[in-house]
Order: C-alpha cells, then sequence, then structure tokens
C-alpha cells in the first residue's frame, strides 16, 4: 500500500497514496495545486497558472487550509495565505470516472476541502472526488477594487478560483481516472451559491455536466454600493486609506483574519464575506443574475426541514438575521407590506415559527423557484432526520454529517451520535443516491426513513 502513485498534471508530477476502504482501496492525491500561490505580489490577483515544479510533488497529506479564523464547527487547523489546490480521490479500477467536483461551505469566510474526505465515494461508488480550496474572507471577496477604483484588485477572487479550479479539472482529471465529460458540481451553503452562480456563468460553461446545490441559493450576493461599504469597512478595520492603500499588498496575512474579526463586532446583523454582483466577473443584480439562463443541466437541489435553527438556536457572527423583526423587514422588501403581513401571519410569534419562517424564507423558497425556473431535468430533495443537540433538529448542515465522514470537524461526532443502525442506512441510501445523480443524472428514490417526533407543527423530524 505505500507504493508511490504517479499522476502527471500539466504543472508536474504529483505521488498519492493508496487507501483501504473496509474491503475496498481508494486512491488519494493531496493538495495539488491548481494555480499559483495567491500570495505577496498574487494576492489580489486573478488565479494565475502554476509556473510547474521540477521531480516529483508529495501529494500523501492535505495542504495547509486557506486563510481563516479558527473556527470549532468548521476547522481549527492553522491555515495559511494562498493556497489554491485540490484534493483528489479516485477508484483504484481503471476510469474514465465520473466526477465529482465539490465546494465547501463556511459563509465565504471559513471551511476547506480537506474536511470532506472523498474515499468513500472513489471506493465504493465508483466516482473521482475532487473538493476546492479557494480564497476566503476580505482576500477572497473584499471588493477593493470598487472602493479605489483600481483594476489592481481583482474582484470576486474567491469564485475566480474556484472557476480556474474547474477548468483545471477539465483539463487534468483524465490523469486520476476520471472523465472530463462527466463532472458534476456541487456544494453545501456558500458553496451552493457558488453552484448556482457556475449554472449561469457563460464562462463555466461546457466545464460539467451536472449540478447539485444543498441549502443555498442565490441571497448571499452584495451589489455594488453595498459592497464598497463593506470593503471601506475593512479599509478601516485594517487602517488603509485610499492614498495608503498599496500597503495592502505588505500587511501580514494575520492582519486580515483581525480586520474579518473586527467586522463581526461592530458588523454583527450582516455578512461580511459575499460575492459582488459587479457587472464584470458576476451580473450587476440578482435580477440579471437570475435572467441569465442556466445551464441545461440535470439538477439537484433541496434544503432540510429545520435549516434556521442552527441560527436561531446557536446564534453567532455568521448568518445573524436571528429575529422576526428583521425577516420581517427582509420579507417586506421583497414581497411588499400587503403580502408580507399575509405570510407573517401564517407563522407563531415563537421560536418555532422564528425557524420555520428564517428556513422558508432563505432556503426553502428560494430553491423552489430554481428549480422551476431549470431548463433540464430538476430534482428536489428535503432532509428531515434531526439531532436532539440544543433541541436543532434537521438543521442547517445536519445532512452533510450523512454524506461524508466528519463534515465539520470535530462537531461531527457530537452532532451525529450514537452510530444507529437507522442512521447508517439512511447514510447509505443518501450516498448511494447522490452517486445515481453523478453517474447518470438522475438520484433515484431515498429512504429509509427513521422514528417521528411530533417536535413541530411542520410535519416530522427524523430523530437521532
Amino acid at each position: 500500500m505505500a507504493r508511490p502513485l504517479l499522476r502527471e498534471t500539466e504543472s508536474g508530477r504529483v505521488q498519492g497514496r493508496a487507501l483501504l476502504v473496509r474491503d475496498e482501496v481508494a486512491l488519494a492525491w493531496l493538495g495539488v495545486p491548481y494555480a499559483a500561490p495567491a500570495a505577496g505580489a498574487g494576492r489580489f490577483a486573478p488565479p494565475q497558472p502554476h509556473p510547474g515544479w521540477a521531480g516529483v510533488r508529495d501529494a500523501t497529506r492535505p495542504a495547509p487550509d486557506v486563510l481563516q479564523p479558527l473556527d470549532p464547527s468548521v476547522t481549527l487547523r492553522p491555515s495559511a495565505e494562498g493556497s489554491l489546490v485540490v484534493n483528489i480521490w479516485a477508484p483504484a479500477a481503471p476510469g474514465p470516472h465520473p466526477v465529482l467536483v465539490w465546494f465547501h461551505g463556511g459563509a465565504f469566510r471559513a471551511g476547506s476541502g480537506r474536511l470532506y474526505d472523498g474515499r468513500e465515494y472513489a471506493a465504493r461508488r465508483g466516482v473521482v472526488v475532487v473538493t476546492v480550496n479557494s480564497r476566503l474572507g476580505p482576500l477572497g471577496y473584499a471588493d477593493f477594487a470598487g472602493l479605489f477604483g483600481d483594476e489592481r484588485f481583482a474582484v470576486n477572487a474567491g469564485y475566480l478560483d474556484q472557476r480556474a479550479a474547474l477548468g483545471w479539472v477539465a483539463r487534468n482529471v483524465a490523469a486520476f481516472g476520471g472523465d472530463p465529460a462527466r463532472v458534476t458540481v456541487a456544494g453545501e451553503s456558500a458553496g451552493a451559491v457558488s453552484v448556482n452562480l457556475l449554472l449561469r456563468d457563460p464562462a463555466a460553461r461546457g466545464l460539467f455536466a451536472g449540478a447539485a446545490a444543498q441549502s443555498g441559493g442565490v441571497n448571499q450576493m452584495s451589489e455594488r454600493d453595498n459592497s464598497v461599504e463593506l470593503a471601506a469597512a475593512y479599509a478601516r478595520a485594517l487602517g488603509v486609506t485610499a492614498a495608503t492603500r498599496d500597503r495592502l499588498w505588505t500587511l501580514p496575512a494575520s492582519a486580515f483574519v483581525r480586520s474579518l474579526h473586527r467586522l463581526e463586532q461592530v458588523r454583527s446583523r450582516r455578512l461580511n464575506s459575499r460575492p459582488t454582483l459587479d457587472g464584470a466577473v458576476l451580473p450587476g443584480s440578482v435580477a440579471e443574475l437570475l435572467a441569465r439562463p442556466a445551464a441545461p443541466v440535470p439538477l439537484l437541489a433541496g434544503a432540510n426541514r429545520d435549516e434556521y435553527a442552527l441560527f436561531v438556536k446557536l446564534p453567532d457572527r455568521v448568518f445573524p438575521r436571528t429575529d422576526r423583526a428583521l425577516l420581517a423587514r427582509v420579507l417586506t422588501a421583497s414581497a411588499g407590506p400587503e403580502r408580507a403581513a399575509a405570510v407573517l401571519a401564517a407563522y407563531p410569534d415563537d421560536p418555532d415559527g422564528l425557524v420555520a419562517l428564517g428556513t422558508d424564507l432563505f432556503f426553502h423558497a428560494a430553491n423552489d423557484a430554481l428549480l422551476r425556473a431549470h431548463p433540464a431535468p430538476a430534482f428536489r430533495y428535503r432532509f428531515d432526520w434531526g439531532t436532539r443537540f440544543f433541541d436543532l433538529g434537521a438543521a442547517h448542515g445536519l445532512e452533510l454529517l450523512f454524506l461524508w465522514p466528519s463534515p465539520m470537524g470535530l462537531s461531527s461526532g457530537v452532532l451525529r451520535g450514537g452510530n444507529g443502525a437507522a442512521r447508517a442506512q439512511l447514510a447509505d441510501a443518501m450516498q448511494a443516491s447522490w452517486a445515481r445523480f453523478i453517474h447518470c443524472g438522475h438520484p433515484g428514490r431515498t429512504g429509509p426513513r427513521g422514528r417521528r417526533t411530533g417536535r413541530r407543527s411542520r410535519g416530522s423530524t427524523w430523530t437521532a
């Protein structure tokens, strides 16, 4: 099992390793660069081709996560600036196999492809899995170009990284047993937002043949006036003005993490890292984005039954719209006062009503609109199995615990609870369903269902 596994990429050779998965074998190449490190002079530049390396690059262990705060719900591993890499898991059998390209969640501020271990899909489902690291937080999404009128700053650098990774997969995945004509892009939360952007991005057309979006729509965008306001807040936190903006290239990387923490204190009721609708990389407004035709590829999209419980029961600085008055303002802005009042009247003014309102407003309604407008076969799922941890139910991110081994780092085991037979059976069924979608564009039917509880009036929760 220790023999070197050499593969040739466009930038050089990489050595992977074999992994035993029950009675099967998966092959892994970890921390493989898809672009040059985004550091130094390239800190704010669009992703650039990697200059390559001599000899064989060790790809047997993960690279550092991209720069981000330490977060026990996402990752506690130290991070480093500019680590633009993918992790690849492949079946041991010769290909070509279908490919899953996975974009992690984390509100565009934290997360890592390393947390989504693809060995099970590779060994047991015949899928090549590629997980992506891209720039996050102010280095990925602060609109310094709009603030300073300076084209040296890329707009949406983190999204450009993701698009570059997808292009790298198209050119290189065959070397790892993948079929570049059968690529499915998928992601959860912020990663699902990225999938929905890629579906409407002409520059990504033809790079994938299927898409799966879990718990994310297109409602984490920032229009240009908002993005400039946010960039100005970052500049103040960094102690930078228009006259001294060149300091942004020489500040230590840790200053950008501190600036994110600062904004999450003074702008605690807002999302502080999100893509900009700039009119160049992305359309100039949500209306323009939705007017673009989506790529005509099969789409699997859905959300969890109690998504918003995570933000109500465990409020934090990432998605803090957790009171009814704020949700009412969001709803009124989009639906008008009369329709908003009618909708609000249908939701009790209590914690369960708040969870239901936030879940429907930000997740289910957004997914339904995108699915109805999709120009190709589209499949909707709802995940109902819940956890008793803090009475969260089927909260945001819980489905990940059934699709991946430890997607929430140290939190995974606590949230998942014991390894019950019903839970294992549901995990196997979900993984099989997602794998069918990756193989043939149709998920089949999921199951089985677990024990019911009538904790909320909106339906049953499958409870740990």
